[in-house]
């Protein structure tokens, strides 16, 4: 009686023994493109899967020696994700409400990982902020700026004024308003 031909991934290299036997559920969409993507380069679904979470370690830590921690490399994984997920990826000005709504979840993930309140920063770091996001967007490949609807705090040097003009109580108002 012939011996049936062992099933599943042969081995890649001579001598390198495959061990361990994973299983698990997927979703029928996935599948799809697993397979579609083995297909595409040559491999059994069982090589693309590995050769997928092979690259999903790299870019982990590719992510990690960029930012040089794991909350950094964790910050870009996510803020990539809500790109896609709010479909801002890649056309970045075709729907403002998209756009705002990144910005938001960008600043919640930011706060929630760093733990630091969800609210803006007081006057003087949010300046401090603005004039970095002016130095890095000067240095663009994309022309671009930052609009103030009311208050640019780094314009006259003075990030509290629009809060000394607004506020009632504040002893340096101006005189008569």
């Amino acid at each position: 009686m012939a011996r049936k031909p062992k099933r599943g991934r042969p081995p890649r290299h001579k001598g390198e023994v495959l061990r361990k036997n994973r299983t698990f559920r997927i979703r029928a969409r996935l599948d799809e493109l697993l397979e579609d993507a083995a297909a595409k380069a040559g491999r059994s679904t069982s090589e693309e899967i590995e050769h997928r979470l092979e690259l999903s370690f790299l870019e982990e830590r590719g992510a990690y020696a960029r930012t040089g921690t794991d909350v950094g490399a964790e910050l870009l994984r996510m803020f990539y994700s809500v790109m896609v997920l709010e479909g801002n990826h890649p056309d970045w000005i075709g729907d403002p409400v998209k756009a705002e709504n990144f910005r938001v979840a960008v600043n919640g993930i930011i706060t929630g990982l760093l733990g630091l309140p969800f609210e803006l920063p007081s006057p003087q770091k949010w300046a401090e902020g603005v004039e970095t996001a002016k130095q890095y967007l000067r240095r663009s490949s994309k022309p671009a700026e930052i609009k103030f609807l009311h208050h640019d705090p780094t314009a006259d040097g003075n990030p509290y004024k629009l809060l000394m003009e607004q506020d009632p109580t504040s002893k340096r108002r101006k005189a008569g308003t």
